[in-house]
Protein backbone atom coordinates (compact mmCIF):
# COMPACT_ATOMS: atom_id res chain seq x y z
CA UNK A 1 0.00 0.00 0.00
CA UNK A 2 1.36 3.61 -1.13
CA UNK A 3 0.88 6.03 1.74
CA UNK A 4 -0.35 9.69 0.57
CA UNK A 5 2.92 12.47 1.01
CA UNK A 6 1.76 14.81 3.56
CA UNK A 7 3.44 17.85 2.98
CA UNK A 8 2.84 21.42 5.13
CA UNK A 9 2.85 25.45 3.95
CA UNK A 10 3.97 27.11 6.39
CA UNK A 11 3.29 30.95 6.65
CA UNK A 12 4.60 33.63 9.00
CA UNK A 13 1.90 36.44 9.27
CA UNK A 14 2.28 39.81 8.68
CA UNK A 15 5.89 38.97 9.48
CA UNK A 16 7.40 41.86 9.64
CA UNK A 17 5.16 44.00 12.08
CA UNK A 18 4.65 40.63 14.04
CA UNK A 19 8.52 40.91 14.65
CA UNK A 20 8.34 44.42 15.82
CA UNK A 21 5.98 42.94 18.39
CA UNK A 22 7.91 40.20 19.17
CA UNK A 23 10.64 42.66 20.65
CA UNK A 24 8.18 45.10 22.14
CA UNK A 25 4.83 43.93 23.26
CA UNK A 26 3.27 47.21 23.99
CA UNK A 27 2.45 47.28 20.16
CA UNK A 28 0.25 44.09 20.64
CA UNK A 29 -3.18 45.00 19.40
CA UNK A 30 -2.05 48.16 17.98
CA UNK A 31 -2.22 49.66 14.04
CA UNK A 32 1.43 49.34 13.18
CA UNK A 33 2.79 49.59 10.08
CA UNK A 34 6.34 49.31 8.61
CA UNK A 35 8.07 51.44 6.52
CA UNK A 36 9.50 54.57 6.50
CA UNK A 37 8.70 57.92 7.98
CA UNK A 38 8.49 60.16 4.69
CA UNK A 39 5.22 61.01 2.21
CA UNK A 40 6.58 59.00 -0.53
CA UNK A 41 7.08 55.57 1.52
CA UNK A 42 5.33 52.60 0.80
CA UNK A 43 4.24 50.29 3.33
CA UNK A 44 5.78 47.11 4.06
CA UNK A 45 3.94 45.45 5.71
CA UNK A 46 0.73 46.34 7.83
CA UNK A 47 -0.72 44.35 11.18
CA UNK A 48 -3.95 42.87 11.28
CA UNK A 49 -5.14 45.73 13.50
CA UNK A 50 -4.19 48.13 10.63
CA UNK A 51 -5.57 45.71 7.92
CA UNK A 52 -9.49 46.18 9.55
CA UNK A 53 -9.19 50.05 8.19
CA UNK A 54 -8.57 48.72 4.79
CA UNK A 55 -4.28 49.12 4.98
CA UNK A 56 -2.62 46.98 3.28
CA UNK A 57 1.45 46.32 1.90
CA UNK A 58 2.52 48.50 -1.26
CA UNK A 59 -0.01 51.33 0.37
CA UNK A 60 1.29 55.06 0.08
CA UNK A 61 1.74 56.04 3.85
CA UNK A 62 -0.04 58.89 3.79
CA UNK A 63 -3.06 57.30 2.24
CA UNK A 64 -2.74 55.00 5.48
CA UNK A 65 -2.55 57.90 7.78
CA UNK A 66 -6.19 58.91 6.38
CA UNK A 67 -7.80 55.85 7.15
CA UNK A 68 -6.37 55.04 10.67
CA UNK A 69 -4.96 58.68 12.06
CA UNK A 70 -3.43 56.59 14.89
CA UNK A 71 -1.23 54.37 12.43
CA UNK A 72 2.21 53.63 14.13
CA UNK A 73 4.57 53.58 11.94
CA UNK A 74 7.71 51.95 12.56
CA UNK A 75 10.78 51.78 10.49
CA UNK A 76 12.24 48.65 9.34
CA UNK A 77 15.06 46.26 10.85
CA UNK A 78 16.14 43.77 8.30
CA UNK A 79 18.83 42.50 10.44
CA UNK A 80 15.95 41.31 13.04
CA UNK A 81 13.70 39.65 10.65
CA UNK A 82 16.93 37.87 9.06
CA UNK A 83 17.64 36.72 12.42
CA UNK A 84 13.66 35.82 13.38
CA UNK A 85 13.47 34.23 9.75
CA UNK A 86 16.92 31.50 10.52
CA UNK A 87 15.33 30.77 13.88
CA UNK A 88 11.98 30.19 12.31
CA UNK A 89 13.25 28.05 9.73
CA UNK A 90 15.39 26.00 12.65
CA UNK A 91 12.80 25.71 14.00
CA UNK A 92 10.66 23.83 11.79
CA UNK A 93 13.89 21.70 11.14
CA UNK A 94 13.70 20.37 14.53
CA UNK A 95 10.27 18.84 13.11
CA UNK A 96 11.36 17.75 9.58
CA UNK A 97 14.65 18.36 7.82
CA UNK A 98 12.97 17.65 4.47
CA UNK A 99 11.97 21.64 4.22
CA UNK A 100 12.31 23.86 1.12
CA UNK A 101 12.68 27.51 1.82
CA UNK A 102 10.04 29.50 -0.60
CA UNK A 103 10.52 33.26 1.20
CA UNK A 104 12.16 34.51 4.21
CA UNK A 105 8.59 33.68 5.96
CA UNK A 106 7.56 31.12 4.54
CA UNK A 107 8.48 27.35 3.29
CA UNK A 108 7.46 23.88 2.44
CA UNK A 109 7.76 20.93 5.12
CA UNK A 110 7.49 17.13 4.15
CA UNK A 111 5.90 15.94 7.36
CA UNK A 112 5.31 12.19 5.80
CA UNK A 113 8.34 10.47 8.05
CA UNK A 114 7.80 12.35 11.21
CA UNK A 115 3.87 11.90 11.46
CA UNK A 116 3.92 8.63 10.80
CA UNK A 117 6.90 7.62 13.00
CA UNK A 118 5.09 9.26 16.06
CA UNK A 119 1.49 8.27 14.89
CA UNK A 120 0.31 11.35 15.14
CA UNK A 121 -3.03 13.48 13.55
CA UNK A 122 -1.47 16.25 10.95
CA UNK A 123 -3.57 18.72 12.70
CA UNK A 124 -2.20 18.28 15.47
CA UNK A 125 1.34 17.97 14.44
CA UNK A 126 0.42 21.48 12.67
CA UNK A 127 -0.90 22.76 16.34
CA UNK A 128 2.26 21.44 17.98
CA UNK A 129 4.39 23.65 15.36
CA UNK A 130 2.41 26.90 15.76
CA UNK A 131 2.61 26.59 19.77
CA UNK A 132 6.34 25.82 19.46
CA UNK A 133 6.86 28.95 17.00
CA UNK A 134 4.91 31.25 18.76
CA UNK A 135 6.30 29.94 22.31
CA UNK A 136 9.98 29.96 20.87
CA UNK A 137 9.80 33.50 19.18
CA UNK A 138 6.84 35.10 19.51
CA UNK A 139 5.44 35.00 16.00
CA UNK A 140 2.27 33.42 14.58
CA UNK A 141 1.74 31.36 11.93
CA UNK A 142 -0.77 29.79 9.35
CA UNK A 143 -0.17 26.16 8.32
CA UNK A 144 -1.49 24.28 4.97
CA UNK A 145 -2.12 20.67 4.86
CA UNK A 146 -2.02 18.66 1.91
CA UNK A 147 -0.76 16.29 -0.59
CA UNK A 148 1.34 18.32 -2.59
CA UNK A 149 2.52 21.56 -2.55
CA UNK A 150 0.06 23.49 -4.72
CA UNK A 151 -2.68 22.53 -2.42
CA UNK A 152 -0.63 23.39 0.98
CA UNK A 153 0.13 27.02 -0.07
CA UNK A 154 -3.54 27.39 -1.32
CA UNK A 155 -4.25 26.06 2.20
CA UNK A 156 -2.35 28.30 4.07
CA UNK A 157 -3.76 31.57 2.80
CA UNK A 158 -6.87 30.40 3.78
CA UNK A 159 -7.33 31.23 7.17
CA UNK A 160 -5.42 33.78 9.14
CA UNK A 161 -3.83 34.42 11.33
CA UNK A 162 -2.62 31.07 13.07
CA UNK A 163 -5.27 29.39 10.86
CA UNK A 164 -4.84 25.60 10.37
CA UNK A 165 -6.24 24.35 6.93
CA UNK A 166 -6.51 20.61 5.64
CA UNK A 167 -7.13 20.01 1.84
CA UNK A 168 -7.24 16.29 0.42
CA UNK A 169 -8.01 14.51 -3.26
CA UNK A 170 -11.61 14.35 -1.57
CA UNK A 171 -12.17 18.14 -0.73
CA UNK A 172 -9.97 20.02 -2.95
CA UNK A 173 -13.08 20.84 -5.16
CA UNK A 174 -15.17 21.73 -2.59
CA UNK A 175 -12.15 24.27 -1.32
CA UNK A 176 -10.93 25.57 -4.42
CA UNK A 177 -13.10 25.44 -7.13
CA UNK A 178 -15.37 28.17 -5.89
CA UNK A 179 -12.98 31.05 -5.29
CA UNK A 180 -12.21 33.79 -8.26
CA UNK A 181 -9.12 32.47 -10.45
CA UNK A 182 -7.32 35.41 -8.94
CA UNK A 183 -6.88 33.50 -5.74
CA UNK A 184 -5.38 30.92 -7.07
CA UNK A 185 -1.76 30.63 -6.26
CA UNK A 186 0.57 31.54 -9.39
CA UNK A 187 -2.16 33.37 -11.45
CA UNK A 188 -0.89 37.08 -11.66
CA UNK A 189 -2.88 40.06 -11.25
CA UNK A 190 -2.55 41.00 -15.04
CA UNK A 191 -3.40 37.30 -16.21
CA UNK A 192 -7.00 37.30 -14.43
CA UNK A 193 -8.43 40.37 -17.14
CA UNK A 194 -7.58 38.07 -19.73
CA UNK A 195 -8.87 35.14 -18.30
CA UNK A 196 -12.34 36.52 -17.62
CA UNK A 197 -12.20 37.86 -21.26
CA UNK A 198 -12.99 34.22 -22.10
CA UNK A 199 -15.08 33.49 -19.99
CA UNK A 200 -13.00 31.58 -17.08
CA UNK A 201 -14.26 33.52 -13.75
CA UNK A 202 -13.51 30.91 -11.08
CA UNK A 203 -10.50 28.11 -10.62
CA UNK A 204 -13.19 25.78 -11.33
CA UNK A 205 -13.31 27.03 -14.60
CA UNK A 206 -10.06 26.74 -15.24
CA UNK A 207 -10.05 22.82 -13.97
CA UNK A 208 -12.73 22.07 -16.59
CA UNK A 209 -11.16 20.46 -20.02
CA UNK A 210 -12.91 22.37 -22.87
CA UNK A 211 -11.71 25.07 -21.93
CA UNK A 212 -7.96 24.16 -22.40
CA UNK A 213 -7.17 24.99 -25.28
CA UNK A 214 -8.78 28.56 -24.38
CA UNK A 215 -5.98 28.84 -21.81
CA UNK A 216 -3.39 27.72 -23.79
CA UNK A 217 -3.01 31.44 -25.65
CA UNK A 218 -2.48 32.68 -22.06
CA UNK A 219 -0.21 30.06 -20.30
CA UNK A 220 1.69 28.55 -23.59
CA UNK A 221 4.18 25.88 -22.46
CA UNK A 222 2.70 25.68 -18.69
CA UNK A 223 -0.76 25.41 -19.88
CA UNK A 224 -0.72 21.84 -18.26
CA UNK A 225 0.64 22.72 -14.87
CA UNK A 226 -1.53 25.41 -14.47
CA UNK A 227 -4.91 22.54 -15.72
CA UNK A 228 -3.01 20.04 -13.28
CA UNK A 229 -2.92 21.83 -10.39
CA UNK A 230 -6.51 23.63 -10.99
CA UNK A 231 -7.63 20.02 -10.49
CA UNK A 232 -5.71 19.55 -7.01
CA UNK A 233 -2.17 17.86 -8.90
CA UNK A 234 0.91 18.98 -8.31
CA UNK A 235 3.68 16.79 -8.94
CA UNK A 236 6.95 19.30 -8.02
CA UNK A 237 9.21 18.16 -5.00
CA UNK A 238 10.54 19.67 -2.00
CA UNK A 239 13.34 21.57 -2.93
CA UNK A 240 16.10 20.48 -0.40
CA UNK A 241 18.54 22.16 -1.87
CA UNK A 242 16.89 25.54 -1.21
CA UNK A 243 16.83 24.85 2.67
CA UNK A 244 19.81 25.70 3.43
CA UNK A 245 20.69 28.61 5.72
CA UNK A 246 23.60 31.03 5.17
CA UNK A 247 24.34 31.61 8.49
CA UNK A 248 23.31 29.36 12.24
CA UNK A 249 22.54 31.89 15.11
CA UNK A 250 20.56 32.28 18.21
CA UNK A 251 20.15 35.07 20.49
CA UNK A 252 18.29 35.94 23.41
CA UNK A 253 16.88 39.51 24.71
CA UNK A 254 17.66 39.41 28.87
CA UNK A 255 14.73 40.19 30.98
CA UNK A 256 16.54 43.13 32.37
CA UNK A 257 19.38 45.13 31.02
CA UNK A 258 22.63 43.80 32.17
CA UNK A 259 26.00 44.76 32.60
CA UNK A 260 27.57 41.54 34.42
CA UNK A 261 30.15 39.71 32.58
CA UNK A 262 29.80 36.72 34.11
CA UNK A 263 26.22 36.11 33.08
CA UNK A 264 26.61 37.41 30.06
CA UNK A 265 29.56 35.26 29.31
CA UNK A 266 27.10 31.99 30.81
CA UNK A 267 24.58 33.51 28.34
CA UNK A 268 27.17 33.28 25.35
CA UNK A 269 27.57 29.63 26.89
CA UNK A 270 24.07 29.02 26.38
CA UNK A 271 23.67 30.26 22.84
CA UNK A 272 26.91 28.48 21.89
CA UNK A 273 25.85 25.41 23.15
CA UNK A 274 22.68 25.97 20.69
CA UNK A 275 24.55 27.25 17.75
CA UNK A 276 26.45 23.71 17.85
CA UNK A 277 23.77 21.68 17.77
CA UNK A 278 21.71 23.11 15.48
CA UNK A 279 24.97 22.98 12.70
CA UNK A 280 25.18 19.82 13.78
CA UNK A 281 22.21 18.20 13.54
CA UNK A 282 22.46 19.74 9.70
CA UNK A 283 25.80 18.45 9.01
CA UNK A 284 26.44 22.46 8.58
CA UNK A 285 30.25 23.52 9.09
CA UNK A 286 31.95 27.33 8.92
CA UNK A 287 35.26 29.22 9.51
CA UNK A 288 33.56 32.68 10.06
CA UNK A 289 32.19 33.29 13.97
CA UNK A 290 30.32 36.62 14.63
CA UNK A 291 28.66 37.96 17.92
CA UNK A 292 26.21 40.44 18.21
CA UNK A 293 25.54 42.66 21.44
CA UNK A 294 22.72 44.73 21.57
CA UNK A 295 22.83 48.12 23.78
CA UNK A 296 19.47 49.53 23.10
CA UNK A 297 16.87 49.17 19.57
CA UNK A 298 19.35 51.86 17.51
CA UNK A 299 22.39 50.71 18.82
CA UNK A 300 24.20 47.42 18.37
CA UNK A 301 27.79 45.92 17.61
CA UNK A 302 28.56 42.90 15.31
CA UNK A 303 32.19 41.59 15.53
CA UNK A 304 33.01 38.57 13.17
CA UNK A 305 36.27 36.72 13.08
CA UNK A 306 37.65 34.45 10.39
CA UNK A 307 39.86 31.13 12.12
CA UNK A 308 41.67 28.74 9.83
CA UNK A 309 39.01 25.57 9.81
CA UNK A 310 35.90 24.89 9.47
CA UNK A 311 34.06 23.72 12.63
CA UNK A 312 30.99 23.15 14.11
CA UNK A 313 32.74 22.39 17.19
CA UNK A 314 30.83 24.28 20.66
CA UNK A 315 34.24 24.65 22.28
CA UNK A 316 35.52 26.37 19.38
CA UNK A 317 32.01 28.80 18.94
CA UNK A 318 31.86 29.36 22.67
CA UNK A 319 35.63 30.68 23.08
CA UNK A 320 35.77 32.71 19.44
CA UNK A 321 32.54 34.60 21.29
CA UNK A 322 34.44 35.04 24.27
CA UNK A 323 37.30 36.84 22.75
CA UNK A 324 35.18 39.07 20.49
CA UNK A 325 33.43 39.65 23.42
CA UNK A 326 36.56 40.55 25.35
CA UNK A 327 37.71 43.00 22.12
CA UNK A 328 34.51 44.71 21.77
CA UNK A 329 32.15 44.95 25.02
CA UNK A 330 32.91 48.80 27.05
CA UNK A 331 30.96 47.70 29.95
CA UNK A 332 27.99 49.12 29.14
CA UNK A 333 24.18 47.81 29.43
CA UNK A 334 22.92 44.90 27.42
CA UNK A 335 19.88 43.93 26.20
CA UNK A 336 20.37 41.30 23.87
CA UNK A 337 23.49 38.53 22.70
CA UNK A 338 23.89 36.56 19.77
CA UNK A 339 25.99 34.04 18.63
CA UNK A 340 26.40 33.07 14.82
CA UNK A 341 27.96 30.82 12.45
CA UNK A 342 28.12 32.62 9.20
CA UNK A 343 28.53 31.52 5.45
CA UNK A 344 27.91 27.90 6.32
CA UNK A 345 28.77 24.97 3.97
CA UNK A 346 27.68 21.25 4.21
CA UNK A 347 30.24 19.03 5.43
CA UNK A 348 30.36 17.22 2.39
CA UNK A 349 31.10 20.06 0.65
CA UNK A 350 34.27 20.33 2.25
CA UNK A 351 37.77 18.63 1.60
CA UNK A 352 39.49 18.68 4.86
CA UNK A 353 39.39 17.90 8.63
CA UNK A 354 37.02 18.86 11.22
CA UNK A 355 39.94 18.90 13.81
CA UNK A 356 41.38 22.01 14.84
CA UNK A 357 43.88 21.13 16.88
CA UNK A 358 47.01 19.88 16.86
CA UNK A 359 47.82 17.01 19.40
CA UNK A 360 51.02 17.28 18.81
CA UNK A 361 52.24 20.36 21.06
CA UNK A 362 53.73 19.46 24.45
CA UNK A 363 51.69 21.79 27.46
CA UNK A 364 55.35 23.35 27.51
CA UNK A 365 55.44 24.37 23.73
CA UNK A 366 51.79 25.51 24.28
CA UNK A 367 52.63 27.69 27.67
CA UNK A 368 55.50 29.12 25.27
CA UNK A 369 53.07 30.42 22.67
CA UNK A 370 50.49 31.58 25.11
CA UNK A 371 52.55 34.02 26.14
CA UNK A 372 53.94 35.21 23.44
CA UNK A 373 50.38 35.36 21.07
CA UNK A 374 48.78 37.00 24.43
CA UNK A 375 51.60 39.83 23.97
CA UNK A 376 51.20 40.04 20.02
CA UNK A 377 47.65 40.14 20.47
CA UNK A 378 47.75 43.10 23.35
CA UNK A 379 50.54 45.11 20.65
CA UNK A 380 48.03 44.55 18.02
CA UNK A 381 45.02 45.26 19.64
CA UNK A 382 45.13 47.27 22.69
CA UNK A 383 41.28 47.56 23.05
CA UNK A 384 41.02 43.79 23.44
CA UNK A 385 42.66 43.19 27.09
CA UNK A 386 43.25 39.84 26.05
CA UNK A 387 44.01 37.35 29.04
CA UNK A 388 45.26 33.81 29.42
CA UNK A 389 42.66 31.65 28.51
CA UNK A 390 42.68 29.97 31.77
CA UNK A 391 41.15 33.59 33.48
CA UNK A 392 38.24 33.73 30.92
CA UNK A 393 36.79 30.35 31.56
CA UNK A 394 37.95 27.18 33.52
CA UNK A 395 37.42 24.12 31.07
CA UNK A 396 40.57 22.98 29.72
CA UNK A 397 39.49 21.26 26.58
CA UNK A 398 38.08 24.82 26.32
CA UNK A 399 41.68 26.64 26.82
CA UNK A 400 43.29 24.53 24.27
CA UNK A 401 40.73 25.89 21.90
CA UNK A 402 41.21 29.14 23.31
CA UNK A 403 45.33 28.94 22.28
CA UNK A 404 44.45 27.85 18.70
CA UNK A 405 42.10 30.54 17.47
CA UNK A 406 44.40 32.53 19.14
CA UNK A 407 47.33 31.47 16.98
CA UNK A 408 44.80 31.89 14.29
CA UNK A 409 42.33 35.09 15.26
CA UNK A 410 42.20 37.36 12.25
CA UNK A 411 39.02 40.29 12.61
CA UNK A 412 36.72 41.15 10.25
CA UNK A 413 34.57 44.11 10.89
Amino acid sequence: MISLQIIFHIDLNAFYASAEISQNPHLMGKPIVICRESRRSIITTASYEARKYGIHSAMPLFQAKELCPQLIIIPPHFALYKTLSQAFFQVISSFSQKLEVASIDECYVDMTEYIQKHHMHPYQTAKNIQETVYKTLKLQCSIGIAPNKFLAKMASDMKKPMGITMITNRNFKDKLWALPVGDMHGIGKKTVPKLQQLGIYTIGDLAKYENYEKIRSIFQKNTFVVYQRANGKDFSKINYERNELKSVGNSTTFEKDSHDEEFIKSVFRSLSHEVSSRAKKRDLVSNSISITLKYTREKSKTKQTIIDQYTNDFDVIYATALLLFESIYNGENLRLVGVSLNNVVHLEDINIQLSLFNQTHTQHNIQNQTDELIHQLNENFPDMKVMKASSLIKDKEIQKNILKIMNNFKERS
